[in-house]
């Protein structure tokens, strides 16, 4: 009966801990292309070059060779004006938020769902590249995000309306 409890009690301060790092719903939406600039903002507000939806291209581990995506819209990084970060990892899903000044980027922890998808463990690595991300730079319709684990080449999304 006293392990139950116990068990009680961690299952509960684990929902609370998942709704901390949530920090609200989980939103997804679609958005126009982002404006192209290499990153200057304000204090720590999202940056206009790095808003919009980005879909991945390619990504490189440290001390690793380059893998190219096929399928880059199952991979995807929203980055809202809110400070919002939202990503689609293959058949999984993680928000979480951001700051940025100039091409500094920190993105928090992001609550992620853990399904097994056909790509894994390319999506695991995908999320872990995106969360560790230190900074970034937006040329032409590309993004690029970089950390001491990797490289991620990304480019504007285009939907089709």
């Amino acid at each position: 009966m006293r392990v139950a409890s116990h068990t009680r009690v961690g299952i509960s301060a684990a929902w609370a801990l998942a709704a901390l790092a949530c920090g609200g719903p989980v939103r997804f939406t679609e958005s126009t292309p982002p404006p192209m600039e290499t990153g200057s903002s304000e204090g720590s507000r999202p940056v206009s070059g790095l808003i919009g939806t980005w879909q991945l291209v390619a990504l490189t581990e440290t001390g690793q060779r380059p893998v190219n995506v096929a399928e880059g819209e199952r991979f995807t990084v929203e980055f809202s004006s809110d400070g919002r970060v939202a990503l689609r990892a293959d058949c999984n899903r993680c928000s979480g938020a951001y700051e940025s000044e100039g091409n500094f980027l920190a993105i928090g922890p992001m609550a992620c769902t853990r399904a097994f998808c056909p790509s894994a463990p390319f999506d695991s690595t995908f999320t872990t590249l995106v969360g560790r991300a230190t900074s970034w730079q937006s040329v032409a319709a590309s993004l690029e995000l970089r950390s001491g684990a990797g490289r991620l080449q990304l480019r504007a999304r285009v939907t089709d309306r």
